[in-house]
């Protein structure tokens, strides 16, 4: 197996070996130069294709590093007049080689002195015929800086590909398979973990860059003046095309005629049958007119993902992994992204230019979910994808290509995925390796035995494993995208360059998280436009050769040891197994047959996971704490003790449905604790509520015996299970006060008042023979009338008047409706609109839950 051996490339394929390069979310653009930049830099070297009458110029500069000055620094070239052999040749040439080019090439004095910390440029510049090359092939370049005691300063090794007269220029065709992928960026739909993905959908950012350079045309990332929440149908209150709010034909007699209309169109005359197809034909699909075909590779669960950070107001984990003991992970809220918006609006009009292939949602380790008996999530991600790249971009995927993750599958994930109606899988060079013996780059068409129900032969489309990592070098340094470039060119000339017979077309796919520089990512689509060796083809086109012309160049489809041993655990499946136990639980009290844990569920199940393990945790613990949530937001409401005024009432249970957004179906289970002092009567079992609405329950309640009996109610789906872990428990106090004691109190309080009346009255008398035998003492005859009309004045409360017989003086009369503290009669009561903690149920009628009838 070839590999690059330059320390730029190895770092990168160690990134490969992983279903996603070992990058954070949140790395936007390239980075700044690190503080150990090289001291030899080669920014530029044309042109692309050297021919016989054309001049090699090779530009760049020297970095003093260290931290004396240099003297005398001269830039020379190294190179050889001999071609490489082959493609490994190539990737043996380097530092750690043990061959260095001799032929001289020119030189450049830059400077007597450089001192530490500074820079000077240099340009190096030869004809073509005077390197005296051979015919076309890659020639090692090699440019070095040395000072004046000949001590080198630097060291850059390239390729020099060289066409000779520019005729008879070999040729290979070139398929692109352009990425837009991101690792998972949420828990569940409304938790993002972290804002990464805020700065990749900039303009300088990783998604920003890919979209504009596979876009080839210029792209506005600005928003502007439109409306992008209705341009792109973010608005959940926006009725959308398919369900129009005009009325029904039941609801009017108008849409009668339109529909007749419209069926005697269909069964109308031959004109009219073709109308509808010269319709179609005058608006045929947008298709790419200028650049290099490219087939856009996309994650749904990162379409999705973006989507949502356009939509609406959602909230961010700062950090996932820093979750306190006792509480939950901090979290801040953030309105609707508008970056995001802009992306997804360049995103469908790019995109619909060319092909688009999805991955399954979220990238998930389908190998792992088959091998777990996890089958249903595994198809559910299909779809689910789906639809997904239907919402996001208006557009559906190509649903003939499969792209499993990283390329590899094994029996069981090939047989998923053709059942899902795939015929064309995306594989790397891992999953078929070119045959032992073959000494050349076989094309990418394999055929692979078996197919699914359609009647095209399945074949895979494999991946060039060199040319994905001259991808993956390094452009965010100094010169690394000059370096990169002409690494690009060497090898797809080299390719070319080969002689293997026929017609071959290789297949340049990125891995997933690929982060090239904007210049890079510009630099290998024109490349492909511009190199004479090479000739642009579209993936879609791309068919596998006539069984007669076929060469047996590639193994049998393989899944190797190291991928199975890279597959998520049975430990960490059955721990989202758990969480999945929650959801369907959460599903099964929904009215509507939905599924709004799914997405989340296989966001769990990606590959991402396979080496972020306590990533995931945290991503698990989010989810399961969402779920415990939405089941913990259907709920009854506890409420006072209830009392029983004789042997039968009615109290009523409170449930509310806290969900926003779903209708829940529950049954409610009431029981006694001691059914034989207390027992429960028919009530409504089974009852829907809306979304965040609340209903009563009422329950006949009996006792037999007086005391106090605990109920007991929880909430249970249709197949009896309780749907968390609350369990109501109502107090009934049977106190057995029927008929015969109320009466008997009544009678008994009647013989009272009749038995303190006479005594009451018999001080009032004495009350007033006193006050009148003073009034006689001091006022004599002559005030008798004075006395007469203060004894009426201060009996006047004891007269029988218009409101009712004489109170006598002294007594107090029982507090009525209004009285005690009240300022008029009827006024409420100090308790008004609190209840008390006890209540008291009386008879059959219904009352408020908590509260005896």
């Amino acid at each position: 197996m070839r590999r690059i051996t330059s320390v730029p490339v190895v770092m990168a394929l160690a990134t490969a070996l992983l279903p996603f390069p070992a990058m954070s979310a949140q790395a936007s653009a390239p980075a700044e130069p690190a503080d150990d930049t090289e001291p030899l830099v080669v920014e530029r070297i044309t042109p692309d294709a050297l021919d016989e009458d054309a001049t090699l110029r090779v530009s760049g500069e020297v970095v003093n590093t260290t931290s004396d000055s240099l003297h005398d620094v001269t830039v020379r070239m190294r190179y050889s007049s001999h071609p490489f052999a082959d493609r490994e040749a190539m990737d043996a040439f380097g530092p750690d080689g043990d061959w260095r080019p001799d032929a001289p090439g020119p030189d450049d004095e830059i400077t007597a002195e450089l001192p530490p910390g500074t820079s000077q440029t240099y340009t190096l510049s030869v004809p073509a015929e005077d390197l005296n090359l051979g015919s076309y092939g890659v020639y090692p370049l090699v440019i070095e800086a040395v000072d004046g005691d000949g001590t080198v300063i630097g060291t850059q090794y390239t390729f020099l590909p060289y066409v000779g007269d520019g005729e008879d220029v070999p040729s290979v065709d070139i398929a692109w398979v352009w990425p837009l992928m991101a690792p998972p960026q949420r828990a569940d739909d409304d938790t993002f973990l972290g804002d990464g993905l805020a700065a990749t959908v900039t303009e300088n950012g990783r998604l920003g860059r890919l979209l504009a350079a596979g876009a080839q045309a210029p792209l506005s990332f600005e928003p502007g003046d439109e409306d992008l929440v209705e341009l792109l149908g973010l608005d959940p209150d926006t009725p959308t095309p398919e369900t129009p709010p005009e009325a029904t034909a039941e609801e009017t007699a108008e849409t009668v005629p339109e529909a007749s209309a419209s069926e005697e169109d269909e069964a109308g005359t031959g004109e009219n049958e073709e109308e509808p197809e010269e319709a179609e034909a005058e608006e045929p699909a947008p298709t790419r007119t200028e650049g290099v075909p490219v087939t856009w590779a996309v994650d749904p669960g990162t379409l999705d993902d973006i989507l949502r950070l356009a939509a609406e107001e959602h909230e961010v984990v700062t950090d996932p992994l820093a979750v306190p003991a006792e509480s939950g992970p901090a979290r801040e809220t953030a309105q609707a992204n508008v970056a995001a918006q802009v992306w997804l609006r360049e995103a469908r009009a790019a995109l619909a230019l060319d092909t688009v292939v999805a991955t399954p949602y979220a990238s998930p380790d389908l190998a792992a979910l088959l091998r777990n008996e996890m089958d249903g999530d595994a198809e559910a991600s299909v779809g689910i994808g789906r639809e997904a790249v239907e919402t996001a971009l208006g557009l559906s995927a190509d649903e003939r290509f499969a792209l499993p993750a990283g390329g590899l599958m094994d029996g069981a994930v090939r047989e998923l995925l053709a059942g899902q109606g795939a015929t064309r899988f995306l594989l790397s060079e891992d999953a078929m390796p070119p045959q032992s013996w073959l000494q050349t780059t076989p094309t990418a068409q394999a055929p692979l035995s078996g197919g699914g129900d359609s009647d095209e032969e399945p074949f895979a489309l494999v991946a060039d494993e060199g040319i994905t990592d001259v991808l993956s070098m390094p452009t965010d340094t100094p010169g690394g995208t000059a370096l990169a470039l002409q690494r690009f060119a060497a090898e797809t000339a080299m390719i070319a360059g080969e002689n293997a017979g026929g017609d071959r077309v290789v297949v340049a796919s990125p891995e997933p998280g690929w982060d090239p520089s904007r210049e890079f990512a510009d630099g290998v689509l024109a490349a492909s436009d511009d190199l004479p060796w090479l000739s642009p083809e579209r993936l879609e086109d791309v068919e596998l050769p006539a069984s007669g012309e076929r060469e047996d160049t590639r193994a049998p489809l393989d899944y190797p040891d190291s991928a199975a041993e890279a597959e998520l655990g049975s430990t960490y499946l059955g721990l989202v197994e758990d969480v999945s136990r929650d959801v369907r639980m959460f599903n099964s009290v929904l009215v509507e047959d939905s599924d709004p844990f799914r997405p989340a569920l296989i966001r769990l199940e990606s590959v991402y996971w396979r080496e972020e393990e306590a990533l995931a945790g945290a991503t698990r613990g989010l989810v399961m704490d969402e779920v415990d949530d939405g089941l913990s937001a259907v709920r009854i409401i506890p409420g006072e003790d209830v009392t029983l005024a004789s042997r039968t009432g009615i109290t009523g249970i409170l449930v509310a449905n806290d969900l926003e957004d779903e209708a829940v179906y529950v049954h409610l289970s009431v029981y006694s604790e001691n059914a034989e002092r207390l027992s429960i009567g028919e009530y409504n079992t089974h009852f829907e509520i809306d979304p965040g609405a609340k209903t009563t329950v009422y329950v006949p309640l009996s006792a037999r015996i007086n005391g106090r009996t605990v109920v007991h109610a929880s909430l249970h789906n249709s197949a009896g299970e309780p749907i968390n872990s609350q369990d109501v428990q109502l107090p009934v106090n049977a106190t057995g006060l029927g008929t015969q004691a109320l009466l008997i109190s009544g009678v008994g309080a009647l013989i009272l008042v009749a038995a303190l009346a006479p005594r009451a009255l018999r001080k009032w008398v004495a009350r007033r023979s006193r006050a009148a035998a003073e009034e006689e003492d001091a006022g004599g005859p002559a005030d008798a009338e004075d006395t007469e009309d203060t004894g009426r004045s201060e009996g006047t409360g004891g007269s029988e008047g218009p409101e009712g017989p004489e109170a006598p003086q002294g007594s107090e009369a029982p507090a009525g409706p209004g009285d005690a503290g009240t300022d008029g009669p009827g006024a409420p009561s100090q308790n008004d609109g609190e209840p008390d903690d006890t209540t008291t149920a009386a008879g059959d009628a219904p009352s408020p839950r908590g509260e005896g009838a």
